[in-house]
């Protein structure tokens, strides 16, 4: 058969006779050697150009031993440039993928931590700051009340004696006693007023101090209504008033004192009105000081 390409060539000298039909056996005509010589060059020539088919360099000779380049990737174990689907994994680098690349720029993580970023182009791994969401600890004590503490790690407050609540000292929090609303003692409960006032009730009437009172109405002659700043939940409390004498006379205890509601509408959620007489003889007079106080 002859020998019309480069991988038709036989390593074996003796056995290449021809070359693409020309004869240069042993004892051909010395044209012969001339036009085998350019058509050698022919093939030759041809090989560099790429016109491989049936004519591919062996792996092991520097060439790939295909015909194309999806072949010769293919033998090389190789992948094309720009995107592909030809990278399934990667065994064999040595440093790590930047972020350009896609890659973390990192060749090691703490266990446990969380990886963020640094900046828009770096990245970093461990306990993730206040700044990032986190809370730039890497422990937080049992049952203690986290506290802001602007982009550095949280303040803790620690629950300290039982029966203590989390108070403000006006600048942060702390766990402190409940302050006592009495001192009274034994095993009675204790029940703390809804409301009080004190006020002058002559004249022109007005609050001397008060705690969920709003404002006052005279509606006459000894007869007043205490409005409250917060309502009650019901009009079933109890409202307790005290007077001081509006004459000398009733100081000596010639006098006789009447205090009560206005009427049976008296007590409702948001006021309550009172009658107080301080008669000496038939006179009436408006009170001095008027104390009142509310429970429920």
């Amino acid at each position: 058969m002859a020998k019309t390409k480069v991988s038709q060539y036989d390593t074996t000298a003796a056995n290449n006779t021809d070359v693409d039909g020309i004869n240069i056996a042993e004892g051909c005509p010395p044209s012969s050697i001339n036009n085998a010589i350019r058509e050698v060059m022919a093939h030759l020539k041809d090989f560099q150009n790429g016109n491989v088919t049936g004519n591919a360099l062996a792996i092991a000779g520097g060439g790939t031993n295909a015909e194309n380049a999806t072949d010769a990737r293919t033998n090389l174990s190789a992948a094309k440039s720009g995107a592909n689907s030809d990278i399934t994994s990667l065994t064999g680098l040595t440093t790590a993928l930047s972020t350009s690349q896609g890659g973390t720029a990192l060749t090691s993580f703490t266990s446990g931590g969380a990886m963020y970023a640094t900046s828009t182009s770096a990245l970093t791994t461990g306990t993730l700051p206040v700044a990032s969401g986190g809370t730039g600890a890497t422990s937080l004590t049992a049952n203690n009340v986290l506290l802001g503490n602007g982009t550095s790690a949280p303040l803790t407050v620690a629950p300290s004696t039982s029966g203590n609540v989390l108070t403000s000292n006006g600048t942060t929090w702390v766990s402190g006693a409940v302050d006592k609303l009495s001192t009274a003692s034994g095993s009675a409960p204790s029940y703390s007023a809804r409301s009080w006032v004190n006020f002058n009730g002559q004249g022109t009437i007005a609050i001397r101090a008060s705690g969920n009172v709003s404002s006052l109405v005279d509606n006459g002659l000894s007869n007043y209504t205490v409005n409250f700043t917060t309502a009650m939940p019901d009009a079933n409390y109890a409202a307790l008033i005290s007077m001081t004498a509006s004459s000398a006379a009733f100081t000596r205890g010639s006098g006789i004192v009447n205090i009560g509601y206005y009427n049976s509408n008296s007590l409702t959620t948001s006021s309550f009105s009172m009658t107080l007489e301080d008669r000496n003889g038939s006179a009436a007079g408006d009170s001095l000081v008027v104390c009142c106080a509310t429970f429920r």
